[in-house]
């Protein structure tokens, strides 16, 4: 019997090849779609999941509290780290680290340019990594000491042991290599391939052991057991109660490192979303393009049961069973998706390389994973089961007597089934159109919006080696404005897009209410920065360097301006980090970070001394030769240094690195969603117009125009589709206007994105009728009428 089934099936799928090659691959199509997106939305769950003892990991955040806002930080205190896991029993380990930054590392005469940070000794009793040579018990506590990533040795020392050799830090002196441990993997959100003391930097920056300043982070981990919300509350007021006399408003907790990477995301103390957000649409859109799938394999089945009733009423006079025949429907939909599934993982295995190119990951997909074979399989099954169901439970319902005499019609239960699946198909399918739309509107305004600075073909250098140097600074900006494809050069701590400092209490005026105001962000200028940048002066001067008394004096932003809530600025007393000076000008708001930050004060002081970005504004003509004339001139200042540089436009394009990877995949993925739904009309029509043949026919013998007749087929599956678009046009507002939401800084949902969404429904509808529509319209009436 089971063989017979078999046998069946197959005979079936021959005598029908167009109908089962339509459904394999929209099924194949439809799995390895959705099976790509889950790779993803697993990758991106991933990022932190190797610890080992992960749930009980940490990272210290903390809220600061000011007048209008509450906004929320990951760093801290220097002196958290020293007293926080002895003043807490609940607390097991605890570390500091620093931003990771980019240092040239020396070894005879040889350069490398690698990222690392600075971490306490702690940290790799809590950050999970595997030593190779050397231990992690006891490390970090000696001051000459650096521990190094297994690419970094390879590449120095190449299959030579690295334990005791000596590596120069530009700007840090000689270290021995005390330890070289397996490279971070790449789904972290602490990454770095050389870790040094935390006592070195913290002997540098002696600013860091005030308990007023946050500059570095802090690691915990938990003793197993801790209610981490009891926690949280027990530790809210800690550094207020180290600060007596002063204003309170820190607030500090931990954040399960688990959920650093997906919730991301902050608005007033709470968390309000982040990555997850992300991960969860297009888990979404996923199991959308699934269901996109089955129900054109439904809708395919019940609309060819006229062809198989005859099939069905024979069988049930001869004897077979309604559990037979249900078990055959069944057997041919888990044979079609099993088929799908096999060809699904070929696509997978084909696809991923590029897919990981697009989207920066390094996902993997191969048949000797048991883990995601047997994913690729239940997903498979699962299709195949449900794509079954129905037409097994209709078909095998047919009554034997009607269909033998020839009165067997479709119910209008079943048609009215097969009308509602379309709509829904196109609900989902418009819904998408939608999202994609107001995505690619969001990341067009983004492109487009005045930032305040102008930010096209900017150059900026790290200011590194001999290039530190003042002198050398003046003879780098003499040599390279001496050239007519260069108009500005400035030294600069921090732009627009990368600073690293700000205060509250730190920065006060005459007549400033209480210590906190606001968070005052911080750019060490000089007197070319906004000539460079741009940005526009619009109350007082810029720095003059014939003035001495400039080094002290300090320009500021409107919203800075705002939030003193002063009559007149210019000229008013006042102090940064106890640095007395004057105000001097006000610019013109610009906009620094990214668009989902609303633009905050900014004060910029005249500290040419110190800098750390070096921005150089060209005329835009000769790109190349002007790149080409930047790295000679830096190869003559800095020979042991790489040329490195970057284009403002696309560092600030980098930005939105995650917005524009998921405008990518929806973009692609809502076309594989459109695809298999025109499939799945193109596929109905092919009934429709069969069943309606002899009336097409009968039309044509009495006068039907062509033109009439492809109305009359196209008009219904119009019908739905406007159904459908009526039903996802206000879901796609609300999500979409929801997601706008996450910006400071936004595009409208106008009416353009609903009519050109429903011109895009449409047209793919009539694109997918039309054939049939057409061909059945011009067949010759005889062909269709010859049996009456």
């Amino acid at each position: 019997m089971v063989k017979n089934i078999f046998k069946t099936a197959f005979r079936v799928f021959w005598r029908e090849k167009g109908y089962s090659l339509m459904n394999i691959f929209g099924l194949t199509v439809g799995i390895a779609a959705s099976m790509l997106l889950l790779l993803y939305v697993e990758s991106e769950k991933s990022v932190n999941q190797f610890h080992r003892d992960i749930d009980n990991i940490f990272q210290v955040m903390e809220h600061q509290t000011y007048p209008n806002s509450v906004r929320t930080f990951d760093d801290n205190p220097g002196p958290l780290v020293t007293v926080f896991s002895d003043e807490m029993p609940e607390v097991e380990y605890m570390a500091a680290f620093t931003r990771s930054q980019e240092i040239l590392l020396s070894i005879d005469d040889k350069g490398y340019k690698e990222t690392g940070m600075w971490a306490s000794e702690d940290f790799f009793e809590i950050f999970d990594v595997d030593f190779i040579e050397g231990q992690k018990e006891n490390s970090l506590t000696d001051p000459s000491m650096v521990y190094i990533s297994r690419s970094v040795k390879e590449r120095i020392f190449g299959s030579e042991t690295a334990l005791t050799k000596t590596i120069n830090f530009d700007g840090w002196g000689d270290y021995q290599v005390a330890g070289v441990f397996e490279d971070v993997p790449s789904a972290t959100t602490i990454d770095f391939d050389f870790i040094l003391p935390y006592q070195v930097w913290r002997e540098v920056f002696t600013w860091v052991e005030s308990w007023d300043n946050s500059g570095v982070k802090g690691l915990a981990k938990l003793s197993p057991g801790t209610d981490v919300d009891a926690f949280n509350q027990k530790i809210a007021g800690y550094i207020n109660e180290k600060i007596p006399g002063r204003d309170h408003n820190v607030t500090i907790f931990l954040q399960p490192l688990k959920d650093r990477y997906l919730y991301n995301n902050f608005e007033n103390g709470f968390i309000s979303g982040g990555r997850i957000t992300y991960a969860k649409l297009l888990t979404a859109v996923a199991y959308f393009i699934l269901l996109i799938a089955i129900i054109n394999f439904v809708n395919l089945a019940t609309a060819r049961s006229t062809k198989r009733a005859k099939e069905v009423g024979v069988k049930k006079i001869v004897g077979s069973t309604r559990g037979l025949l249900r078990a055959q429907f069944m057997t041919e939909s888990l044979l079609l998706a099993l088929i799908s599934t096999a060809l699904a993982g070929l696509i997978i295995m084909s696809v991923i390389t590029p897919l990981n190119m697009l989207v920066g990951k390094s996902m993997s997909f191969s048949v000797s994973s048991i883990d995601q074979m047997s994913k690729l399989l239940i997903i498979g099954l699962g299709v195949g089961l449900l794509a079954g169901i129905y037409p097994a439970l209709i078909l095998s319902s047919f009554k034997p007597l009607s269909v033998v005499k020839g009165s067997f019609k479709s119910s209008g239960w079943s048609n009215g089934i097969r009308k509602g699946l379309v709509v829904f198909q196109f609900t989902i399918s418009t819904l998408l159109i939608i999202s994609t739309l107001v995505v690619r509107n969001q990341m067009d305004y983004i492109k487009s919006k005045n930032l305040g600075y102008n930010k096209e073909h900017l150059v900026t250098i790290p200011v590194e080696g001999a290039l530190r140097d003042q002198v050398v600074q003046a003879q780098f900006k003499s040599t390279v404005l001496s050239n007519s494809n260069f108009k500005n050069v400035s030294f600069s701590g921090g732009t627009p897009l990368s600073f690293f400092s700000s205060t509250d209490a730190g920065f006060s005026w005459e007549g400033k209410v209480g210590e906190l105001s606001n968070k005052f962000r911080i750019i060490n200028t000089d007197v070319d920065f906004f000539d460079t940048y741009g940005i526009e002066i619009v109350k007082g001067r810029g720095f003059d360097p014939e003035l001495a008394t400039d080094t002290l004096n300090y320009i500021i932003n409107e919203q800075a301006a705002e939030a003193m809530n002063v009559e007149d600025p210019i000229l008013l007393p006042v102090s940064l980090w106890g640095s007395p000076g004057r105000i001097i000008g006000v610019v013109k708001d610009f906009h620094y970070s990214s668009l989902h930050e609303k633009i905050g004060p900014m004060v910029m002081p005249y500290r040419p001394n110190y800098p750390t970005d070096l921005t150089i504004k060209m005329t835009g003509q000769n790109v190349v030769e002007s790149i080409a004339y930047l790295e000679k001139v830096m190869a003559d200042i800095n020979p042991s240094y790489p040329f490195e540089y970057s284009f403002v436009d696309v560092e600030y394009e980098q930005l939105y690195q995650n917005e524009a990877t998921i405008g990518t995949l929806a973009n692609y993925f809502s076309a594989i969603a459109i695809f298999i739904s025109l499939l799945g009309l193109f596929g109905l029509s092919s009934f429709s117009a069969d069943q309606r043949s002899k009336e097409i026919g009968i039309r044509k013998v009495l006068g039907a125009r062509v033109s009439d007749i492809t109305f009359q087929i196209s008009k219904g599956f119009l019908v739905l589709v406007g159904v459908g678009f009526v039903l996802a046009a206000p879901l796609g507002y609300g999500f979409m206007n929801n997601w706008l939401q996450t910006f400071e800084y936004r595009t409208q949902i106008g009416v353009t994105v609903f009519i050109l969404s429903a011109f895009i429904s449409m047209f793919i509808t009539l694109l997918a009728v039309s054939y049939h529509a057409l061909k059945a319209a011009y067949t010759n009436p005889i062909q269709s009428l010859r049996s009456e």
